[in-house]
Parts: C-alpha cells; sequence; structure tokens
C-alpha cells in the first residue's frame, strides 16, 4: 500500500549558488530530497509541513484572483528571461517561487508541472481560463509554432500593460466625480436629517403658513428620518434589479446602446471600443493567427454588445470572401477612418502595422477624452452640489425672513 503524500518545505542552493524555497508533495522526506537532487539543486533543509493550521499553509491556499497589472509583469519578466536563454521550465520555476499572489503562485507550480511532463505551454495554460483568457492562449500557441514565444509574449505584455493604463485613464477621469457625489449625498443627508428636524419645531412655532420650499423640505427630512430603513430597502432593490436586468441579453443590449449615446461619455465608449478591436486585432495578426479566427477572439474582447454585434457581422461577411475595410466602411459604429485605415493597410500588405498606428491614434484620442470628461464633470458636479445645499439652506432661510418681515 503506498504511503499518504505529505506536504514538504524546503531551502535549497542552486548551481549558481543562489538559495530559494518553496514546496513540495511526496510520500516520504527521503523521496523529496531525491527529487530536488534531479531537478539540480541541492536541499539546505527539508521539513514536513505540520498539519496544524499555520499562516505558511494560509498562504497555499487557492483564494482571490490575478490583477491584470500581475500578469502583465509576469509575462514581461516570463519574455525576458526566454530571450535570455532559460528553458520554459526553468523560468516558471524561477517566477512561481517569486510569485507573490497565492492564487497565481499556485496556477504556475500547477502549469511548472503540466509542462514538465510532456504538455504544451499553451495547453497548460488553457487549464485556467479565469487567468489566461483565448487571446493570450492563441498568441502562446502561435509563438510555440512560430518559434518565436519570447517575442509574441512581450506582445502580450505590452497589450496588457496598454489595457492597465487605458482601466487607469478612465478609473482617474472618474474618481473625482465620485468623491464629490459621495460628499454631496453625505452633506444632503447631515442637512436633512440633523439640521432641518432641530429647527422643525422653531418654524411651527412661528404660527405662520411656512413658504412651500420649506414644507417640501420639512416633508422630505421627516422621511429620512422616520423612514430611512425603507428608503435603504428601496435603493438596494433597485440596485439588484438594476443589475439583473443588465445581466440579461436585452437588458445588456438597452444599457449598452445607453452608454454610447450619453454626450460626453459616449465618445469615449466608442473610442475605447475601438482602441481595442485595433489593438487585439493587430496583435493577433501580427502573430500570425488567421483572420477568422482572429474577428472571433477580437469580438469576445469588446464590452459593448453592439459593437460585438459589428465585430460578429464583419467575420461572416469576411467569411463569404468580402474585404475586412467593406463592413468597417458601412459601421453605423466604427469611425469611417478605421475603415479607410483598413483599406489601405490591406492594399499594401501591411494591415499589422497599419492596425497599430490605428491603435495609437485612438490610445491618443481616448487621453485627451479622458481628461474632457474630468474637466466637465468637476464643475457640473459642483453646480449641482451647490444647488441642492442652496435650495435647503433657502428652505431654512425664508421662514426666518418671514418672521422678521412680520415683526417689522
Amino acid at each position: 500500500m503506498a504511503e499518504p503524500t505529505k506536504l514538504f518545505s524546503y531551502v535549497v542552493v542552486n548551481a549558481e549558488g543562489v538559495r530559494s524555497k518553496g514546496s513540495m508533495q511526496g510520500a516520504t522526506k527521503e523521496e523529496v530530497v531525491t527529487q530536488l537532487f534531479q531537478k539540480g539543486l541541492s536541499p539546505v533543509s527539508v521539513d514536513e509541513v505540520s498539519k496544524i493550521f499555520s499562516l505558511d499553509r494560509l498562504k497555499e491556499i487557492n483564494i482571490g484572483g490575478v490583477p491584470l497589472k500581475e500578469k502583465m509583469v509576469f509575462l514581461k519578466q516570463f519574455s525576458i528571461m526566454l530571450n535570455a536563454g532559460l528553458s520554459i521550465t526553468r523560468a516558471l520555476e524561477v517566477l512561481s517561487m517569486q510569485q507573490q499572489n497565492p492564487r497565481f503562485r499556485t496556477v504556475l507550480k500547477e502549469v511548472l508541472k503540466s509542462v514538465s511532463g510532456g504538455v504544451k505551454l499553451s495547453d497548460s495554460f488553457a487549464k485556467y481560463p479565469d487567468v489566461f483568457d483565448a487571446i493570450a492562449i492563441n498568441l502562446i500557441s502561435a509563438g510555440e509554432q512560430s518559434g518565436h514565444l519570447g517575442l509574441i509574449l512581450k506582445k502580450l505584455s505590452n497589450e496588457y500593460e496598454q489595457k492597465n493604463i487605458l482601466r487607469s485613464r478612465i478609473t482617474s477621469a472618474l474618481a473625482y466625480p465620485a468623491v464629490l457625489s459621495i460628499v454631496m449625498v453625505g452633506v444632503v443627508i447631515f442637512l436633512m436629517a440633523v439640521v432641518v428636524p432641530q429647527l422643525k419645531d422653531a418654524f411651527t412655532s412661528f404660527g405662520t403658513e411656512l413658504p412651500l420650499i420649506t414644507r417640501i423640505v420639512i416633508g422630505m427630512s421627516a422621511a429620512i428620518t422616520n423612514y430611512w430603513y425603507l428608503l435603504l430597502l428601496v435603493v438596494g432593490a433597485v440596485a439588484i434589479g438594476f443589475r439583473y436586468y443588465i445581466s440579461t441579453s436585452e437588458g445588456r443590449r438597452v444599457w449598452d446602446k445607453v452608454l454610447i449615446s450619453i454626450p460626453i461619455f459616449g465618445p469615449l465608449v466608442v473610442k475605447t471600443q475601438v482602441a481595442t478591436f485595433s489593438r487585439v486585432l493587430y496583435l493577433l495578426i501580427s502573430s500570425g493567427v488567421p483572420i477568422l479566427q482572429t474577428l472571433e477572439l477580437t469580438e469576445a474582447t469588446l464590452s459593448n454588445s453592439w459593437f460585438k454585434d459589428e465585430v460578429s457581422a464583419m467575420r461572416d461577411q469576411v467569411k463569404r470572401g468580402v474585404s475586412l475595410a467593406v463592413p468597417l466602411l458601412q459601421s453605423q459604429y466604427f469611425p469611417s477612418i478605421v475603415g479607410y485605415m483598413v483599406n489601405v493597410g490591406q492594399e499594401t500588405g501591411q494591415l499589422d502595422k497599419v492596425l497599430f498606428k490605428v491603435a495609437k491614434y485612438f490610445d491618443l484620442e481616448i487621453k485627451t477624452a479622458t481628461a474632457t470628461l474630468s474637466s466637465l464633470l468637476e464643475p457640473i458636479m459642483l453646480v449641482v452640489m451647490g444647488g441642492m445645499v442652496a435650495v435647503i439652506v433657502s428652505a431654512i432661510y425664508f421662514p426666518m425672513f418671514q418672521l422678521t418681515q412680520s415683526i417689522k
């Protein structure tokens, strides 16, 4: 009967004298030592990990996701190591030991085990679709077939870097307006829940009819203070209902249509989708992925359902032998410049280079659009915030003004 597998922690020194630590499963300590020697590592210490709960054991638990930035750094380091002449297994071994994210570390260890067993790198990554998307898998597969895996990984890391920059720009553009919104809601709640109730009795003791605006504010204040739990339930129900609605196919399409139709914000959404389309198309075509498969993968990367439909229709036309530039020029949502540029790229045989230039152009457009959006939203939010506070202050001031006039 085979002995049960146990978890051992170890400290080793490699051929260059670099010390590292890690963990490995094995039936006995001697078996683990043998495996380490077979990998060209000299064990310094090998100890069985206690079954008792410990912080080191907790770090091995497979929880959490893998942020885009961490995948970007991993791919960049991976490409550098491969281009420097390291083997895939050695590079994965080093990177898995350096990885701080528990989920990513576990995945890389499993990928290393799979590759060491003779499975292709792309097939090993494909086992973790929540970490490596279809585009990454197809690009890595293309890199394996062409013998330029290091170059492909570098391109993929650049794509992740650009995607991370794009997210950061949009987040930065919306951050200040979001903070202002929170402050505005907090100020209004404070005035309605604390200030107005304290002045209510004083207002009613005046013995005169209160102005309409004051009666409205007092009524809203009473609703907030007396039925706050109902208001929270209503807000929660609306939020849950909205989230459920946009999770449906019909709701998603309606919401996506609203997003691209909103003044100021809509053009930013369009430019983001076009930049993503151009960049991913360039990445796949320049790596040798067939055009129909490229369009299918590109469609999956787009977040707006209307743009997805456009790319799906393009794929159908290209499948029938139509030039890609034709549906782009006929598109309702893609700017005509994209179609014209693609047409030039197809005629000159430099479609990948043209798509790269289109992506760069729209990246700059997004940078300008996010700056414009931020500069426009800030004064709008300040005006709205000032207007709401002014209404409440006016409701408080008018009764006092009436009392002063009646005394005179």
